[in-house]
């Protein structure tokens, strides 16, 4: 895995190599999220049958946070190492990158509200700006599923979330950045004109 820090293997390839894997606060559950934004899930042996949903719920919040901030530091980590720039090289970057422009833009991405639904309609996620993960289990859904079931209503959830956060932060950027996307396209899908 060397030759990939050494200039051979392009960004993108090292950023869809990366993965990240977190446990829930009460170390039942695992998830590994790919560069790519693949999710698995997986339940320590015999924990899925003691959770009810509210509990669950709870930790698949805490899970969720937990993930994504690894993954967007990780993320940040490739980039960076990509770059050829230390860490202190890295923050003078973004410091001397701080114009009213980005700081709109940082401002609006804190506030972004995406939200994704398991093709079951039994699991809801939402993210709110960076990092606020709120995972919804619809009532009598654990004891309806499998393990494996749930877990893959889990994973459709988030696939459709990603979904969501990908538009949104398209739209987003082009707003903010000339991106190549026309202004009347913009204003459509916003609802802005």
């Amino acid at each position: 895995m060397d030759h990939m820090w050494n200039g051979e293997v392009d960004l993108g390839e090292r950023l869809r190599a990366l993965t990240v894997t977190a446990t829930s606060p009460d170390g039942g559950i695992r998830a590994t999220v790919t560069g790519d934004n693949r999710l698995s899930l997986r339940f320590r042996p015999g924990t899925y049958r003691w959770y009810d949903e509210r509990g669950l719920s709870r930790q698949l919040s805490g899970l969720g946070t937990v993930t994504w901030v690894a993954w967007i530091r990780q993320r940040e980590e490739v980039i960076r190492l990509a770059s050829g720039r230390s860490r202190s090289e890295a923050e003078q970057s973004r410091q001397r990158h701080d114009d009213p422009g980005r700081r709109e833009f940082a401002e609006q991405l804190r506030r972004l509200e995406c939200a994704g639904r398991s093709a079951g309609h039994a699991v809801r996620i939402s993210l709110s700006g960076a990092a606020r993960w709120q995972v919804e289990i619809a009532e009598g859904t654990l004891g309806a599923r499998t393990e494996q079931a749930f877990a893959d209503e889990v994973v459709t959830a988030f696939d459709d979330l990603i979904r969501d956060r990908t538009a949104q932060l398209t739209l987003l950027r082009a707003a903010h950045f000339d991106i190549g996307v026309p202004g009347a396209w913009i204003r459509r899908a916003t609802g802005t004109g």
